[in-house]
């Protein structure tokens, strides 16, 4: 911005002389043309355009008052970019710090701090949140503070109105307010001129309190706070109170948000206490890997760089990837053997139960035989030793290790087992249904079970879709939903190939592997030792499911030991 001032050549030399400091160095003189003051020249003037000499005092008032204009234009274009600063940024402590140096540079003060109105309306206090000192500075530490209208910021907030102070020593005894001088005597600092004006939002509420110390003048020495400074400053309160009311909004979305995923952590692990702590460790590990990615500038992700924001994205997005666990049905979600206790307890007290029946057939046949004790006996003994191999038989199928091939095909021998029902009835003893699941040849789910668990993810994404999230956190959803996708198409639910898998997931994908194998609390399977689950992994990434760059900084930046001692 600039204005200049055309003025006939004998009067120049005597109107600069009545000028001084910022103005007079800011004044150009030119032959002719256009200028936001003319005077005593034909000419064109955005202010003042007189063909005939004003006189000297006319002449000056008018380029003062020119001035002035052109200060309030300069100070507006500076609001505005002040107000954009501080609508960029999102952190309220790096904000408070933004408003400070901006309403010091604007005002030209020495020092400023900003106080904020904390509690509710039962016990409101003060906040001492942030300072600021060119001259000199001591430890800061964040204090409360009861509401008074004896100190300067307490009067200020109390009241909503600004107080412009030449000489905070000078205050009138009358005045209901005092300066509190423990700093200056701290510091051996020299407080003077103080303007400290609130921090109003949109409807009028105080926020805060803004206070600024000791405006400098050119010389450095310091002067009293205009009443131009002061509009200023309540404009700057203005624009610094709805920043700050937006970052504080931000913040409380994300303690709700951070309570929300705690919380529904707390539910996937109530739901599926075998698994618990997964969720955080593969949390941990995932966020592990990206910051890894981070510090890499080469290989095929040096050109990623996850942003604070996308990491806290990614930690939500891993610690609610299982939530879906919670709408399949608990029996199969913690199932660690193919028959559930109950189902088994059945099968063996019917095996007992054919036992015995068939020992009082062959007491009957015995009795018919002419009551020869010896061939009873013979017939219990060998019923006996059939019932424990049947029940050994079904306790070993039952077990979630790979089925030897004798104990696959021993299993035979329950096909045309019968027993009598209570109703009198002769019916199978092993169910088909328990039968098939005994005949799994791994682990201890069937197909239909299988399929059950994997729906877990879809049930994450319908889950997690509904949930209004901010737009930062928006990618949360789709990430959770590809954790389980394979790079060679053969993952679920979807079927994505390596082109429509997102990067975060595909990180995911090896922690969540990675802590599935270690786990020490799963009763079905012990837990692997890191040095072969790596091998697996590395394995997998061989045959084009897994991520090699990935997998390769989790190992080089040995990010797996974030989790050792609790794997």
């Amino acid at each position: 911005m600039r204005f200049t001032v055309a003025v006939p050549p004998e009067h120049r030399s005597i109107l600069l002389g009545r000028m001084a400091g910022e103005m007079r160095r800011s004044m150009v003189f030119v032959d002719g043309g256009l200028a936001d003051v003319v005077l005593g020249l034909p000419g064109d003037g955005t202010f003042a355009d007189c063909e005939t000499w004003p006189g000297l005092e006319a002449a000056e008032a008018l380029v003062r008052s020119a001035w002035a204009r052109l200060q309030d234009r300069r100070d507006m274009e500076r609001l505005h970019e002040v107000g954009r600063a501080l609508a960029s940024e999102q952190n309220l402590d790096r904000l408070l710090d933004l408003i400070l140096t901006k309403a010091r540079e604007l005002l030209l003060a020495e020092a400023g701090s900003i106080y904020l109105l904390i509690g509710g309306e039962d016990h409101p206090e003060l906040l001492f949140a942030h300072t600021q000192n060119a001259r000199v500075s001591l430890p800061f530490a964040r204090v409360a503070m009861p509401i008074s209208r004896e100190a300067l910021a307490g009067f200020v907030a109390l009241s909503k109105e600004s107080l412009n102070l030449p000489d905070v020593y000078g205050i009138p005894p009358e005045a209901p307010y005092r300066f509190n001088d423990r700093f200056d005597r701290q510091a051996g600092y020299r407080t003077q001129s103080a303007l400290v004006v609130p921090m109003l939002d949109t409807e009028g509420q105080v926020l805060g309190v803004l206070q600024l110390l000791n405006r400098l003048k050119e010389d450095g020495q310091v002067a009293a706070f205009s009443a131009a400074d002061q509009r200023l400053a309540q404009s700057l309160a203005g624009q610094a109170a709805v920043a700050v009311k937006n970052a504080q909004l931000r913040e409380e979305i994300e303690r709700l948000f951070e309570g929300f995923v705690a919380a529904s952590v707390t539910a996937i692990e109530a739901r599926d206490p075998v698994t618990s702590g997964h969720s955080g460790r593969v949390a941990d590990l995932t966020v592990g890997l990206a910051e890894a990615v981070n510090a890499t500038p080469n290989g095929p992700y040096g050109h990623l760089d996850f942003t604070d924001r996308q990491l806290r994205e990614l930690r939500y997005a891993s610690l609610l990837h299982d939530f879906g666990k919670v709408g399949v049905r608990e029996q199969v979600l913690v199932k660690a053997k193919k028959l559930d206790p109950g189902q088994l307890e059945i099968i063996l007290q019917r095996l007992r139960q054919r036992e015995l029946e068939e020992a009082l057939e062959a007491l009957a046949q015995a009795w018919k035989g002419g009551g020869q004790p010896e061939l009873w006996e013979r017939a219990i003994q060998d019923r006996q030793a059939e019932a424990e191999r049947l029940i050994h038989l079904v306790r070993q199928s039952n077990e979630p290790t790979v089925m030897a091939q004798e104990v696959a095909e021993g299993l035979g021998l329950l096909e045309n087992l019968t027993f009598t029902h209570w109703s009198g009835d002769r019916r199978p003893l092993v169910e088909p249904a328990d039968l098939a699941s005994l005949r799994i040849r791994r682990g201890s789910l069937s197909e239909a079970e299988r399929l059950e668990i994997e729906s877990h993810v879809t049930h994450t994404f319908r889950f997690l879709e509904r949930i209004p999230w901010t737009r930062d956190l928006a990618g949360i959803p789709d990430i959770a939903y590809a954790h389980h996708e394979r790079l060679t198409g053969r993952g679920y639910p979807r079927k994505l190939a390596e082109p429509d898998i997102p990067v975060q997931s595909r990180a995911m994908a090896i922690a969540d592997v990675y802590d599935a194998l270690t786990a020490q609390d799963r009763p079905y399977k012990g837990a692997v030792p890191v040095e072969r689950s790596l091998d697996i992994l590395a394995e997998e990434a061989r045959e084009g499911a897994l991520d090699r760059g990935l997998l390769d900084l989790f190992i080089e930046a040995r990010v797996y030991e974030r989790t050792a001692r609790r794997s």
